[in-house]
């Protein structure tokens, strides 16, 4: 297993995500941010809390730095984001580069990949941040996955002292159904209610959380996919150990477009396709929408 470091980690789209990978990754990041987030990480180092209390001091910059030779280029921008990062990020990278990107959606690696013209790392991550102001940030532990293959082999040691469980997985389609089952009912209750992931495993959503979930694995069987009759339960068990504000939650708070076209939106678009309905998902994302202040 190729296991060598790259000579230059760059993280561009520093968010919570990815300015904690950023942190940590073996070497540190240059992490691509602006804003108030840029100047307080500038001024006072990244302040961790959560799985860990922590000031990191780190490089900061406002736009992808010139990539050394055999450097990784990590993306945690959000889904919508990705082709603008690829115009942003294009001219910088070089033939040996190798880009990885971490992001919500079904197949954010296609997306990304073919707008810039090569292949494209997915790390389907299954963990949470949040940004508690700027240069600060929440996290809490979970799971990295990747296929197998020299660059996912990299990827996955430089991934290593994050203190993500890092596994590798020969199956991308079905964890990235399941992830895309997890992020559907998750996103959309938590940007409905304003609540931490954990309080969304309440009781009395069961019965709502259950149906999502059937409703993402009638369509994903009908793609050729067939989820494992337990994933309602370990979503259950996901969102009861995540104390984070998830994505969409913190997007709505602050008047920020969301993913749901590529969550439960997507998901009620591919039912169609397929001849199906799944109205839970369609409802949802039409809910979502009325926030975000757009109709269908």
């Amino acid at each position: 297993m190729e296991t060598r470091p790259f000579r230059q980690n760059v993280v561009f789209g520093a968010g919570a995500l990815g300015s904690w990978l950023g942190a940590r990754l073996a070497p540190p990041a240059v992490l691509v941010a602006r804003g108030e987030h840029a100047l307080a990480m500038r001024a006072a180092g990244l302040r961790l809390a959560g799985v860990e209390n922590a000031v990191v001091p780190v490089a900061v910059a406002d736009a992808c730095p010139p990539l050394e030779a055999d450097a990784l280029l990590l993306v945690t921008v959000k889904v919508i984001d990705l082709a603008a990062a690829a115009r942003a990020v294009r001219d910088r990278l070089r033939e040996d580069t190798v880009v990885a990107v971490v992001a919500n959606g079904f197949a954010p690696q296609e997306i990304l990949g073919e707008a810039l013209g090569r292949p494209v790392v997915r790390v389907v991550a299954e963990f949470g941040a949040t940004m508690d102001g700027p240069g600060r940030v929440s996290a809490w532990g979970g799971r990295a996955l990747l296929l197998h293959g020299v660059r996912e082999d990299r990827v996955a040691a430089a991934l290593a002292p994050t203190g993500l469980r890092v596994e590798r997985i020969d199956d991308l389609a079905r964890h990235s159904w399941e992830k895309l089952a997890l992020n559907c009912v998750a996103n959309p209750l938590a940007g409905l209610t304003g609540r931490r992931n954990c309080d969304l495993a309440d009781d009395d959503l069961a019965d709502l959380r259950l149906a999502v979930t059937r409703e993402v694995m009638e369509v994903a069987a009908r793609d050729g996919v067939d989820l494992p009759d337990e994933l309602p339960e370990r979503i259950d068990l996901v969102l009861a150990r995540s104390r984070n504000l998830n994505s969409m939650a913190q997007d709505l708070a602050r008047g920020r477009p969301t993913e749901i076209e590529h969550l439960n939106g997507f998901v009620a678009r591919q039912a169609e396709a397929f001849g199906m309905d799944a109205p839970l998902n369609r409802w949802l994302a039409a809910l979502i929408r009325l926030r975000e202040g757009k109709s269908d």
